[in-house]
């Protein structure tokens, strides 16, 4: 049971989507056409009691959720969460340094033995300047994705009805 947290609806819906498909897996036969697709929850309330988080892990491959609905769960629930999940995987990682994001990552860390945590992120800088921690195990350099295209020209568009000349008057 892998247990997906995300910092936003937006991306609680766009990642479970992905799992869903599997996205580019089967395209690109990563997977073999016939594998079976994840039973995927969007969880978007939080668990009252430990007996809800067992109704939703066993009915289900992958759990997709905010730190807000998970951060706000009571610690018991949070507990039974770490429980039952059997990895955990962070997006926006370089959120973590945020309490609620840590206190939530320890008890899968600090468990004997730890379970499995992978942290997702393009911004590898806290807010507060330190590094995600981690090992890094890819990285995708700025200068690479210049190289390969990723970035392209600005197309500069007026906004509020003015034209371009005004911005540039005294």
């Amino acid at each position: 049971k892998l247990l997906v947290v995300v910092p936003t609806e937006a991306l609680r819906e766009q990642i479970a989507g992905k799992f869903e498909t599997l996205g580019v897996l089967k395209a690109q036969t990563c997977l073999d056409a016939n594998a079976d697709y994840p039973i995927v929850t969007r969880l978007a309330h939080i668990p009252l009691t430990a007996a809800d988080v067992d109704t939703i892990f066993d009915s289900t491959n992958v759990v997709v959720t905010t730190m807000h609905v998970a951060g706000r769960a009571s610690p018991e629930v949070q507990e039974r969460i770490a429980t039952r999940a059997s990895a955990l995987f962070i997006d926006e990682a370089h959120h973590i340094g945020a309490k609620t994001w840590s206190d939530f990552r320890g008890l899968f860390v600090e468990r004997d033995p730890p379970l499995p945590v992978v942290q997702f992120t393009a911004t590898p800088f806290r807010e507060d300047g330190r590094r995600v921690d981690g090992e890094f195990i890819y990285t995708y350099p700025l200068k690479k994705a210049q190289d390969e295209g990723y970035f392209k020209p600005i197309r500069f568009e007026a906004v509020f009805g003015l034209d371009q000349e005004d911005y540039w008057r005294d």
